[in-house]
């Protein structure tokens, strides 16, 4: 039987199930978003759906570090960190409008 794989939380740096953590990708304009479907090509970075996680993640710079690129989170960033913690992992058309929606607003 296959284990899943883990990831690093950036606010906490915890191993944790990847299924447990939400992932973060930054678009071209260099804006952070929540990669709610987990398919987004490209880098991503990985933190706990908690707000204090995101907070430390957001603080300490760490997303440039992960992202290797000089990078700005969006305006609700935690919020959507927070709502995608909550769905469903399995549901992931839903989640797939939400990042669209996510990105849309990023670039405004």
């Amino acid at each position: 039987m296959k284990s899943e794989p883990s990831r690093t939380c950036l606010g906490c740096r915890e191993a944790r199930p990847k299924s447990g953590l939400v992932r973060l990708i930054r678009v071209g304009s260099g804006v952070v978003v929540v990669d709610a479907a987990g398919r987004a090509a490209g880098r991503g970075a990985y933190v706990c759906p908690d707000t204090a996680c995101v907070e430390r993640a957001l603080i300490r710079g760490r997303l440039a570090h992960a992202f290797r690129k000089p990078c700005v989170a969006s305006q609700d960033l935690a919020a959507a960190v927070t709502t995608a913690g909550r769905r469903d992992p399995k549901n992931r058309r839903d989640a797939a409008s939400v990042r669209e929606a996510d990105v849309m607003a990023a670039r405004v």
